[in-house]
């Protein structure tokens, strides 16, 4: 039997929060689809129902994706052309590609309050009727590269508590205000016996000087927009310069070679052709679980889910921490571990925000029914998977770190101890980030790889996505060796010819 140990929801007033990105989500996606589809994949009923209870905050789980990507005509840098949104119109719905191109100036409202969190200059800044009115030092912010980093995005105050204890950093979070999730604007922490918190502490949150915090708390109202900037790269390197090297043979039916770093597509094979995807599922899967289960909370398994080779007929419980499971969730490529974090505050409300957060990140040829890849009806495109890898690297890049971890040792709460080894094809190659296999019957082989190559002294990120192949790896391998062997030759008659133009590929816009 699979189950929560916990029966508490993370997020205090998620209730409001999620009515609110629900109905948004049921207006927009049934108007597409039909209001009977919005509100079985988007709105499920009670076995879903999320309580609002104690909050965990500074050091939770991130909430880094935006509910719905319903404002397409606002885009920047799509292709609709470059239009600055109304600040007015931007919420949490507003699709991550907007977000990202967005300057903390274009986002400020002309009236009413608005509070502004530049992660890159580490700078609150208050706004009253578009006018600064005062700015404070962001003392520490979520880690970048962990399942703990600060998401940037738009959001609201959802509420306030002169006083908000953590129960997953155990510490008391002075004038705190929730802006989403377990994420809090607030003072320096400190431990229930009043000891300060030391300054390496970190978690998700954004933490002020306490006598800062207090300001913002006295100047914020619940409903007060809050934009949280991170731009990581504001500057994309130039597209590479590939020699002339023949593609080689590829079976899969789908494939592409896209940059991470500039969006640039050097080789591709019906790209846009949605295919089922078996366990590369698995990567939502992971993001959409350490978005709305905190890492401390618990879940109850059958302890031969995690025997190798598995043993279904072993039934014992054993209890893990939630953060522990990601490991035989990815690279064990494990079923039951996903569909036991889909049910832990409902399988039917999980899905559903699988499909909401592949609209957020502009997945718009994806659907998912199931959290393992087991159904046909995972189906994706090689495009699509490169968006979700574009943001994997970028903002969740420890979904990554783990499906290239070759073997991981994980600790049931009674103490036993369990190795998990990775199925991964290329886990172990140097070149390889991280990514996902799967196979199934009606998919065939499906891989998503993120590499890392080094040309012309520069380390470049590159996505290669195959779906529907009789081999995966082979596949993998042979896209890989073209893409490093010509991009090393290209650099070398780049530098070889300054004065020559960079060539100019087809770009997925993010």
């Amino acid at each position: 039997m699979l189950r929560g140990v916990d029966g508490q929801f993370d997020w205090k007033g998620c209730s409001a929060a999620l009515t609110y990105v629900g109905v948004v989500a049921l207006l927009v996606v049934g108007a597409k689809f039909g209001v009977a589809y919005a509100t079985d994949t988007l709105y499920p009923s009670a076995d879903a129902s999320l309580a609002a209870d104690a909050a965990g905050g500074d050091g939770s789980s991130s909430a880094g994706t935006h509910a719905d990507a319903a404002n397409s005509a606002n885009t920047i840098g799509g292709n609709a052309g470059t239009t600055t949104p109304n600040p007015d119109t931007l919420s949490t719905t507003t699709p991550e590609r907007v977000i990202n191109a967005l300057t903390i100036a274009q986002a400020v409202p002309a009236t009413g309050k608005f509070i502004a969190a530049d992660l890159v200059n580490m700078e609150l800044y208050l706004y009253q009727d578009g006018t600064t009115t005062a700015a404070y030092p962001i003392l520490s912010k979520g880690r970048p590269g962990t399942s703990w980093e600060t998401p940037s995005g738009m959001y609201a105050v959802q509420s306030k508590e002169a006083t908000h204890f953590s129960t997953i950093g155990h510490v008391y979070m002075p004038y705190s205000m929730q802006f989403y999730g377990n994420y809090f604007i607030h003072g320096w922490t400190y431990y229930p016996d009043g000891t300060p918190v030391a300054a390496t502490f970190s978690g998700g949150c954004i933490k002020l000087a306490t006598t800062d915090a207090e300001k913002v708390y006295a100047f914020a109202d619940v409903g007060t927009k809050v934009f949280v900037y991170d731009s990581k790269q504001a500057t994309p390197p130039p597209a590479l310069s590939l020699a002339s090297n023949p593609v080689p043979a590829i079976d899969a039916a789908s494939y592409l070679v896209a940059d991470i770093d500039t969006g640039d597509v050097y080789t591709s094979q019906f790209p846009d052709m949605p295919l089922p995807i078996a366990s590369v599922t698995k990567l939502m899967t992971a993001l959409v679980a350490n978005e709305i289960i905190s890492l401390d909370k618990k879940v109850t398994i059958e302890d031969g889910m995690l025997k190798t080779p598995r043993v279904a007929s072993s039934t014992a419980p054993e209890t893990f921490l939630v953060d522990d499971l990601f490991y035989p969730l990815l690279m064990q490529s494990n079923n039951a571990i996903a569909d036991a974090l889909a049910s832990y505050y409902g399988t039917r409300g999980f899905v559903g925000w699988m499909n909401t957060t592949a609209r957020a990140l502009d997945m718009t040829s994806t659907t998912f029914a199931d959290a393992s890849g087991v159904s046909a009806s995972n189906v994706s495109t090689s495009e699509d998977l490169f968006r979700l890898a574009t943001y994997l690297e970028n903002k969740k890049s420890f979904v990554l770190k783990i499906t290239h971890t070759k073997s991981k040792t994980i600790t049931a709460s009674d103490g036993t101890s369990y190795t998990v080894y990775n199925v991964n094809a290329p886990a172990t190659d140097a070149a390889f980030d991280g990514g996902k296999v799967g196979h199934t019957t009606a998919a065939e082989d499906t891989m998503l790889s993120v590499l890392s190559i080094t040309v012309g002294g520069t380390e470049r990120h590159i996505a290669i996505i195959v779906l529907g192949s009789t081999n995966q790896k082979v596949d993998t391998d042979h896209l890989a060796t073209w893409i490093t062997a010509a991009a090393t030759a290209g650099a070398t008659s780049q530098t070889a010819c300054a004065s020559c133009a960079l060539p100019q590929y087809r770009k997925i816009q993010l």
